[in-house]
């Protein structure tokens, strides 16, 4: 039986971290789609099947934590975790599953994920989910 693989959904306004943290991932064993915005986010949750969201918090128009929110009020059983190069918490950013600095380096966010992923699996049957087709 072939086991799932996890597909997180990658959102960042800036491109060369985008490609950065979506290799990590890959080599992390998850598939990895991409989007450049919070509008572009939301286009994706809502066509195709999303595990997780890893968003940037500061991006121009809608920040990460303004995205989980978003997320959260759609799909209260897909997890967000965000990510910022501020070592600060945002306000708000409670509405996210996770709060990492990218100080803390790919390790951290690989576990940090994983941990996310297998809290949401064991609570829900099967991780968070988006309502996309599947």
């Amino acid at each position: 039986m072939v086991q799932h693989k996890a597909v997180i959904l990658c959102v960042d306004d800036e491109e060369k971290p985008l490609v950065l943290r979506k290799l990590v991932l890959q080599k992390a064993g998850y598939e990895v789609l991409t989007a450049n915005s919070a509008k572009e986010a939301l286009d994706v949750v809502g066509s195709r099947k999303v595990d997780l969201v890893l968003s940037d918090h500061l991006m121009p128009g809608t920040s990460g934590v303004e995205l989980a929110q978003q997320i959260k009020a759609r799909y209260p059983n897909l997890p967000v975790v965000l990510l910022s190069g501020v070592n600060e918490i945002p306000v708000g950013a409670d509405s996210a599953d996770a709060f990492l600095t990218k100080v803390e380096g790919p390790d951290k966010l690989c576990k940090e994920i994983a941990a996310v992923l297998s809290t949401f699996t064991a609570r829900e049957g099967t991780a968070g989910s988006s309502e996309g087709p599947h």
